[in-house]
């Protein structure tokens, strides 16, 4: 009978990060440890049954049905993310099919927070009450439980489960700092950071289509934004696109990346491109791995999610938080990045910082990445050793 290796995590909606992470720990793991896969069976597990196959990412099966059926020594990885403080009623207005339904949910979530966990649980259907922190007891079977380049802070009420831990990784300092005083976590980069080492130009060619390679054949910037992430307006962004072409004579691509409710970037980026007076390109349902691809190809990338900055460091693309108070994604580029990439900007000085980074920055980048990629190549190999 084969190992079972459960990648778990939020995969059951669409949402560019989360469900890239399993598909390429899986990837590294067939291309850098295929000896010990020899008898291992990959099976993609979130809170509810999906399939995201149109978008290349991979069907899940629903933990709870799991609990019974998984064999004796199966391995739990829970696979990145800021899961560790993630109730289910947060989790479920991610989930949600229309804007109105997410704001209300969020609402209740504001003004009584035990209603929408009871609301949740009734409807979502998770395993536990914080679903991707696993109690072995759980189990029929005697399972090992790993998270790999976790973000986040649990609860109080749920430190025993991060104890109880076969192996543990923090994607951060904050997150270190948050988990280290009762458990023993390594600092490890988010294994999205592997990207580039394990997809190449031959890979993109199978999956991004030709209309895509064409829109991005010449120089242009990548600009991404949640409207729950923002600090300024539809209108200063469209402002400061327009300075910027005029300025430097470049493209601009709108890259919605947050699919899933809670997050409608393409919402907010349609506003964006209403106002600004350029001809300027807006790409909407993209598949993962052209999502990749236009970061991986632009000439430097702007934007609130995490996953997107992550995704053009990889392939050492400038890149530039646009909200200082996104704390996930200041506290990775603070631990993991370099000057001048390392700190927020302010939107209006998107166009400026166009002219502040030189090849020598590049250069150190790359230094930083390279570590980054040999910290995680141990880890992966730490959790390669529990095959």
């Amino acid at each position: 009978m084969k190992q079972q290796v459960i990648l778990y995590g939020a995969f059951d909606r669409y949402n560019y990060g989360d469900n890239l992470m399993p598909i390429l720990l899986e990837k590294y793991l067939r291309q850098y440890h295929s000896n010990k896969l020899d008898n291992v069976e990959f099976i993609y597990s979130s809170i509810r049954e999906s399939d995201l196959s149109n978008y290349r990412c991979m069907p899940t099966k629903p933990m709870n049905e799991l609990l019974d059926t998984v064999t004796n020594d199966a391995i739990i990885i829970i696979v990145g993310g800021e899961v560790l403080g993630a109730s289910i009623g947060v989790l479920y207005t991610h989930v949600q099919n229309g804007l109105l339904a997410t704001k209300s949910l969020r609402l209740l979530g504001r003004v009584c927070p035990p209603l929408l966990n009871m609301l949740s649980k009734y409807s979502y259907h998770a395993a536990w009450d914080y679903p991707y922190l696993p109690s072995k007891k759980s189990f029929k079977n005697n399972v090992r439980v790993v998270y790999n380049t976790v973000g986040g802070k649990p609860p109080l009420s749920q430190r025993q489960k991060i104890t109880e831990a076969d192996y543990i990784s923090v994607r951060d300092q904050r997150t270190f700092d948050n988990v280290s005083g009762y458990s023993n976590p390594k600092l490890v980069p988010d294994s999205v950071l592997l990207a580039s080492s394990v997809i190449n130009d031959s890979f993109f060619d199978q999956f991004v289509r030709k209309e895509i390679k064409e829109l991005v054949s010449r120089k242009y910037i990548c600009i991404q934004a949640c409207p729950y992430k923002v600090q300024f307006s539809a209108d200063e962004l469209a402002k400061e696109i327009d300075s910027s072409i005029l300025t430097h004579n470049i493209g601009v691509i709108l890259l919605p990346i947050g699919y899933a409710s809670g997050h409608d970037d393409v919402l907010f980026l349609e506003k964006v491109k209403s106002q600004v007076k350029n001809n300027i390109t807006l790409l909407d349902d993209l598949n993962v791995w052209e999502i990749m691809y236009v970061i991986a190809k632009s000439f430097a990338f702007f934007g609130t999610s995490l996953h997107g900055v992550i995704t053009a460091m990889s392939f050492l693309v400038p890149h530039f938080c646009i909200n200082r108070d996104i704390v996930k994604l200041t506290s990775f580029l603070e631990t993991w990045s370099v000057a001048p990439f390392n700190a927020p900007i302010e939107i209006s000085s998107m166009c400026s910082s166009l002219d502040i980074f030189k090849g020598e920055d590049i250069s150190k980048l790359k230094n930083s990445v390279d570590n980054a990629k040999n910290i995680i190549s141990s880890s992966i190999g730490d959790i390669a050793s529990l095959l």
